[in-house]
This record gives C-alpha cells, structure tokens and sequence, in this order.
C-alpha cells in the first residue's frame, strides 16, 4: 500500500535508454575503465558492466591492485569478433553471431566463463547438426570439455550410426568404447556395411595411431 502522498513512478523507458547510452559511450571509448587485448585487437569497455556479465573477469577486477586505474587485460587465444560480440550482448542482452562464428563464441563464452551464452551457442550447434557434421562437432565438444554437449552428440550417432559410418570423418572418431556403438540392439555382424566400417576404425586406431586393442575397448571420451 502507498502511504498517502507518497510518489512513485516507473520509467520504463529508462533501462532500454541507459543501457544504449552505454553502449554508445564504449563504442566511442569514453569513461572505459578496461582495455581487453585480444590477438593484437584492443577493446574498450566498463568495468561494471563486464564485472556483472562474466565472472571470470570479476574476479580479475576483484584482485586487481588498483581498481580505480584502467585494467589491461590480453587474451592471445581468442577471436576478436567473438569477444566483440560478448560486449555487444553484455550492455544490450542480445547475442547475433554468424553461423561460422558461433563456435569462435562459444569458446570466448567458456573462458569468460559466460554458461547462459556458452548454453545458447551450444544448443544452436546441436541444432544445426547433422550426419557430415556429427564427427565433427564432437570433436570440439570434446576439446571444451562440455559432458552436456558430449551426451548429446554420442546420443545422435548412436541413433544414426549406420550413415554416419559413411562419412570419412567416421575414421577419426577418438578411442570410443565399441560397446556404444552396440546398444539398441545392434549388431554388427549381421550388418556387414557396419561391421567393416568398424573394422576400418580399428585397424586405423591400431596401425596409425599405435593403440593396443586393450585400449580401443576402453571409455576415454
């Protein structure tokens, strides 16, 4: 209850607003607190506004010596574009990336340790999987370390584990436990296109790759 001559009013136009003017002022370079040096890029922004977003950078700005000087941060493994589309997000909530850049996101996403962004880019991924591509978005899902996504993946080859076989990138699946690639009933050999597929990746991992065939039958992605 409103005390009896007691004002209140709700600008609702006055966050869309600020947060524009926030952007602009970064943009522009004025009042930034924080240079973030990124393969030769520089990149200008508020320390607040990052602080708010990414918990790996507050707790740089949280140890930094001087917190009122302007913070120089560099990042020699990430991509320009893709940080720059991280600050964009950070002052205005929206995340617009090209299709060949999501990946390049979701890695600047991890390190800044940003999960709804590395989530959101996750899953448009998975979206645009398909049986060419399977192999591949494995790989990088295993080079993030990202179980979820992981779980997804082996769960779509597993289902489409006949047409995948098809595809060259088949042979360079990691030390994959041979058992996955039996459930749902599958056997091998009664489907003689699998099973020398199969055989293939075996003979690839033990010939190319040196691997004892111990262990090929072990779980190490």
């Amino acid at each position: 209850m409103i005390p009896n001559g007691y004002l209140m009013f709700e600008d609702e136009s006055f966050l869309d607003s600020t947060v524009a003017k926030m952007n602009a002022l970064r943009k522009s370079g004025q009042f930034c607190d924080v240079r973030l040096q990124v393969c030769g890029h520089e990149l200008m922004a508020h320390r607040a506004v990052l602080a708010c977003c990414s918990p790996y950078l507050f707790e740089i700005f949280n140890s930094d010596t001087d917190p009122h000087g302007v913070s120089h941060i560099k990042f020699e493994d990430l991509d320009p574009e893709a940080v720059e589309i991280l600050l964009n997000y950070a002052y205005t909530a929206q995340l617009k990336a090209d299709k060949e850049r999501v990946r390049e996101v979701y890695s600047a996403a991890k390190r800044l340790k940003m999960e709804r962004v590395k989530q959101i880019c996750g899953d448009y991924l998975l979206s645009k999987m398909d049986c060419q591509s399977a192999i591949s978005f494995r790989s990088f899902a295993s080079c993030m370390g990202d179980g979820r996504l992981l779980g997804k993946i082996d769960a779509y080859i597993q289902e489409h584990l006949l047409e995948i076989s098809d595809q060259e990138d088949f042979l360079k699946l990691p030390r994959l436990k041979l058992e996955v690639m039996l459930e749902d009933n599958l056997s091998l050999p009664s489907n003689g296109k699998l099973y020398s597929k199969v055989m293939s990746w075996v003979q690839r991992s033990l010939w190319e790759n040196g691997e004892h065939l111990e262990r090929l039958m072990e779980e190490v992605y």
